[in-house]
């Protein structure tokens, strides 16, 4: 019976998805597929590993003249898996100074690559974009530094600030606060970009160059899995990722120097991405996907949703244009078969649309917040059942 693991997105990428909202996606499309039936989700609650739990999402057919009974026949069933708040924890009990100025140290550090990622010819075609994306983090992180100044005129009249260092200080906070003012209001998304942005970006860091929370990760994931293989009847299971999701499974079926366990081995028959990040990550964490064992290469078939647009998105090709991938992550054996997913045309962006960062926020159109909206769901289900992934029965 296939099984699918749902794994979001981080911040952002996250917000107001859930696998409910992700299945009634595949309803739809089922609907739309066959007639003269009817499906609908049951959805349990489930734990798998002492306080560790997930939405277990089913969804049955059964024929529309008829009402729903014990002998509807299940479909296809969702595990959600979720990482966001173990991911986030850490970074989400400091402050806003503290958070801001793990922000602007990440960019600081970064900005050699950054610089170099704009004029050396790599995979990563969209260097441009994310260099102004991290310049604008830049400058914001910086903004919220600026203030401290006018924080420390508030004491003039203690002793130790008056005479020159008061004088200096004051001095400092007369640009600060216009400086901060003027960013609020013109950078683009700037109420955003400090709280929910920064979080994402610091905390996939911490993730990839320190290797934070990932072994609990991993090893959370292993055990939903081992739950699934002992609970469901003959388990086929697809990884449905999103975002950042995609990476955290790709760590799982192609991690560093040591096998997958056997329950991925023998188990996991499918995994599709949808807006991976791939080549951002290869382009700024150039060490990150090196020394991966292969040994899911040839046991799994790799579905890849990207758009042109997206400044995150890989199409795993040498270019930024729509077609086959050419190359895949470890010795170019498991190389995706591509879907294309796009909502606008490419000329309608402008130097405009580069400034305000639409190829940032396209990272986010693959759905919207409606379940019953178009989205990148019905290229993945049709391909699926081209694959022979889905079984309907008409």
């Amino acid at each position: 019976m296939p099984t699918a693991i749902y794994i979001s997105g981080l911040g952002q990428s996250a917000n107001k998805e859930s696998v409910e909202k992700y299945a009634v996606r595949y309803i739809k499309e089922l609907e739309y597929s066959t007639s003269g039936i009817k499906y609908y989700t049951k959805v349990e609650k489930v734990y798998y590993n002492e306080d560790l739990s997930s939405l277990a999402v089913r969804i049955f057919q059964h024929p529309k003249e008829q009402l729903k009974s014990d002998k509807d026949t299940l479909v296809y069933t969702f595990y959600d898996f979720e990482y966001n708040e173990l991911l986030n924890q850490k970074f989400q009990n400091k402050n806003l100074v503290a958070k801001n100025l793990a922000l602007l140290l990440l960019v600081v550090r970064k900005f050699p690559r950054i610089i170099a990622s704009l004029f050396k010819k790599t995979t990563y075609t969209k260097g441009g974009q994310t260099f102004y994306m991290f310049l604008i983090f830049l400058i914001m992180a910086t903004a919220i530094i600026f203030l401290l100044p006018s924080i420390i005129s508030l004491f003039k009249d203690y002793p130790i600030f008056k005479g020159e260092t008061m004088c200096y200080l004051s001095k400092i906070g007369q640009f600060t606060i216009p400086i901060t003012t003027f960013l609020v209001l013109f950078i683009p998304e700037s109420s955003t970009l400090l709280t929910r942005v920064a979080a994402e970006f610091t905390t996939i860091d911490n993730y990839i160059q320190y290797g934070e929370q990932a072994q609990i990760i991993q090893g959370n994931l292993d055990a939903l899995i081992e739950y699934i293989v002992e609970n469901e009847e003959n388990p086929n299971i697809h990884l449905h990722t999103y975002s950042f999701g995609s990476i955290i499974a790709l760590d799982a079926l192609f991690p560093i120097g040591t096998e997958p366990c056997n329950n991925i081995l023998n188990n996991i028959k499918l995994l599709i991405t949808v807006g991976a990040p791939y080549e951002f990550i290869d382009n700024y964490y150039p060490n990150f996907y090196t020394d991966r064992t292969d040994k899911m290469s040839e046991k799994i078939e790799w579905i890849n949703v990207y758009s042109t647009m997206d400044a995150f998105a890989s199409n795993f090709r040498k270019d930024n244009e729509v077609g086959n991938a050419e190359y895949g992550i470890v010795k170019n054996m498991e190389v995706p078969l591509n879907l294309n997913y796009e909502i606008a045309r490419r000329e309608k962006y402008n130097l405009f649309s580069f400034l305000t960062l639409k190829h940032i926020t396209m990272h986010q159109s693959y759905w919207d917040d409606s379940k019953s909206g178009q989205s990148c769901t019905r290229l993945i289900f049709n391909k699926m059942k081209e694959l022979n992934y889905f079984s309907i029965t008409t």
